[in-house]
């Protein structure tokens, strides 16, 4: 059994039947949705950030330092956690294709279309945005897009990987206007039938715009057979690999 609770934006906590603890591009402070603060979280073990920007990276330093979780991203966002006082043992830096165990847990880097710029004190760093395949245990497997365009390769990720679950962004994040969307939900449907998971949960969207309808809509229309299931901030749910339904 593996239970979602996603908290706004990117953000997700994981947590495995053997209790381990994953969170997915921690943004906290920062994020207008999110229920809890800093002060809330404890017992990390892992903390996945696909890429530095301030709705991803978020307070994953500070949550590092706080719990002493293992931190996995690329190269720039190493780099940036060491500076900030995080300890080399304590982040990894992974490129598309590398895979790792921390705790029993299996993350393989995908690719994405994307991209990883952001300031860290005076300067700015530059380097490879990730998609991440998560095994949290035996028979499930996790396909977090992060932030992307649509790029065909996405049939092959679905192919090599057969996720049971996707998280696929399908708009712009809270504080943006007017549309804009690296992912709009019609694009993102595609990329969704393309991965071919058994359920869709959808991020990165406003909960009170259109975006989810459209989303549910345009994959009805390409794949009735995947699940969509819209989460709220706050929202809990648990999948059983054994049923592989999501309750």
């Amino acid at each position: 059994m593996v239970t979602f609770r996603y908290l706004g934006i990117s953000f997700f906590e994981l947590t495995t039947g053997n209790g381990v603890k994953i969170l997915i591009d921690p943004c906290i402070t920062k994020n207008v949705l999110c229920p809890i603060v800093v002060d809330d979280v404890t017992d990390v073990d892992l903390i996945l950030v696909t890429h530095g920007a301030p709705d991803h990276m978020g307070d994953a330093i500070e949550i590092q330092k706080k719990t002493g979780a293992t931190l996995v991203s690329d190269s720039a966002v190493k780099i940036h956690a060491e500076r900030m006082g995080v300890e080399n043992d304590k982040v990894i830096s992974i490129l598309w294709g590398d895979q790792i165990e921390v705790q029993g847990v299996t993350v393989k880097a995908v690719e994405c279309r994307h991209i990883n710029l952001f300031q860290s004190g005076d300067r700015y760093l530059s380097g490879i945005p990730l998609s991440f395949i998560i095994h949290p245990e035996d028979g499930v497997r996790i396909y977090n897009a992060g932030d992307t365009a649509l790029f065909s390769d996405l049939k092959l990720i679905g192919r090599l990987h057969r996720p049971n679950i996707a998280l696929i962004p399908i708009g712009g994040a809270p504080e943006l206007t007017g549309g804009y969307s690296h992912l709009p939900p019609q694009e993102a449907s595609l990329a969704a039938q393309w991965i071919g998971a058994d359920v869709v949960i959808p991020t990165h969207y406003q909960p009170d715009a259109e975006e989810v309808a459209a989303f549910t809509k345009y994959l009805t229309l390409l794949a009735p057979s995947i699940r969509v299931l819209a989460m709220k901030p706050g929202d809990t749910r648990t999948y059983d690999r054994h049923t592989l339904q999501v309750t």
